[in-house]
């Protein structure tokens, strides 16, 4: 019988779409980058009033994984409860994709 080969397999390279998909992807996760880099640092009730027909469920879900991922952060002087989230600076690299959408987002609503 041959011995099991134990050699690693070879790294999958991963596609950048996919992974930037992965980190900004679903429903809430750009429209809540999207409040905090228009608005500026906000607190979690602030967040939750401007992104329309989010619950506090997913607001929060939606948080923890972009805080996982670096894209926000709460402030770490104030207190947890009230600390404001701000976009990170690796979020901010977000700001020009963001720029494109509203530009092409534009020309699908010909009312603007």
């Amino acid at each position: 019988m041959p011995a099991a080969d134990l050699t690693p397999a070879p790294a999958v390279a991963v596609c950048p779409v996919e992974q930037a998909i992965r980190i900004v992807g679903g429903k809430w996760k750009l429209l809540v980058v999207r409040a905090l880099l228009l608005n500026g640092p906000r607190r979690y009730n602030e967040l939750l009033a401007a992104i329309t027909g989010i619950s506090p469920k997913e607001l929060t879900r939606n948080l923890r994984e972009l805080a996982a991922d670096g894209i926000v952060a709460r402030d770490p002087s104030g207190a947890p409860r009230t600390a404001p989230w701000s976009v990170t600076k690796r979020g901010q690299g977000l700001m020009p994709a963001f720029k494109r959408l509203l530009v092409w987002g534009r020309t699908l609503n010909p009312s603007d």
